[in-house]
């Protein structure tokens, strides 16, 4: 295999952790990369939460929080059909006010960064068609790194363990022209039940999905365009919440919401990079914000 078709699956793969960290490119997920192809990911992600949304999608402002990622991934192709990859970000995490926080934890009011290990991925890929329309299902597992704290703001995350099916589909637009493409993605995740205060477990699964266009404005430049939602199974909207089970408020909220988000990337001799920017537009019982993620990749073959 060529070091030229390395790059080109690998400018593939570089998009890929792109579409773990937020809902951007997911034709990375449709088209696989042939045996022995592989990718190691670095990305780097900056989230800005503005405010809420409450039950009925209306704005609450204030209560701002600020994330920042940095995620390791791993990306390998073990057939032309199996493929695999493992991943693992660092987050770190501060409340940023200007209001008491409603938790009222040192966590969050001391307005510092809380920074460790999150959650380990786990995904494996069977590829069902590769040409002009690709289709691939796969199963991943995510597992919390260690008992991290799950309550306030500055948290690293919901600290549950999950299970995700999914179907990604791409299709290239030869008819109309050769450098277009559409792809579309969904999930269903099984998420970890949280018992509340009587002992009752809390189903709180969710659906995901994501719609993407693709333009190839050079040989090596992706410029795409892409509408992510979801929807939660289960959980309680924000006006159940009493003082019985309000700390549980983040692992088990109603979650709903939709973004819509831009995202570049370019092939380098050896390596890719990747730019997107996404925006929280509507939802509800969800947070207002951004997300803005960079990163590069290093394609390899065995």
């Amino acid at each position: 295999m060529t070091t030229r078709r390395v790059a080109r699956y690998g400018c593939i793969l570089s998009a890929a952790v792109a579409s773990l960290t937020v809902a951007s490119p997911v034709s990375a997920q449709a088209w696989v990369p042939p045996a022995g192809v592989g990718a190691i990911t670095v990305g780097f992600q900056s989230i800005v939460n503005t405010g809420h949304r409450l039950h009925d999608g209306s704005r609450l402002p204030g209560y701002e929080s600020d994330s920042r990622t940095l995620a390791f991934d791993f990306d390998y192709a073990l057939t032309d059909r199996w493929s695999f990859a493992i991943g693992v970000p660092y987050v770190a995490s501060r409340y940023l006010g200007p209001e008491p926080s409603l938790f009222g934890l040192p966590i969050d009011d001391c307005l510092c960064w809380n920074h460790g290990w999150q959650d380990l991925n786990f995904t494996a890929r069977y590829n069902l068609a590769n040409g002009v329309f690709a289709l691939t299902p796969s199963v991943s597992v995510g597992t919390p790194t260690h008992a991290y704290a799950d309550i306030g703001e500055a948290v690293l995350g919901r600290n549950l363990t999950e299970w995700r099916f999914a179907i990604d589909a791409g299709r290239r637009l030869d008819a109309i022209s050769p450098r277009l493409m559409v792809s579309a993605r969904y999930s269903y995740a099984v998420v970890e039940r949280v018992p509340d205060s009587t002992g009752t477990a809390v189903a709180n699964n969710r659906s995901n999905g994501a719609v993407e266009g693709g333009f190839m404005l050079a040989r090596r430049l992706w410029l795409r365009g892409a509408f992510a939602w979801q929807a939660s199974h289960g959980g309680l909207r924000s006006t159940e919440f009493n003082d019985d089970n309000f700390l549980l408020y983040d692992r088990v909220l109603r979650d709903n919401y939709r973004h819509v988000g831009a995202g570049v990337s370019y092939s380098l001799p050896r390596a890719d990079v990747f730019f997107s920017y996404l925006a929280y537009v509507a939802g509800t019982d969800t947070h207002v914000g951004r997300a803005v993620t960079f990163g590069v990749s290093l394609p390899f073959e065995r």
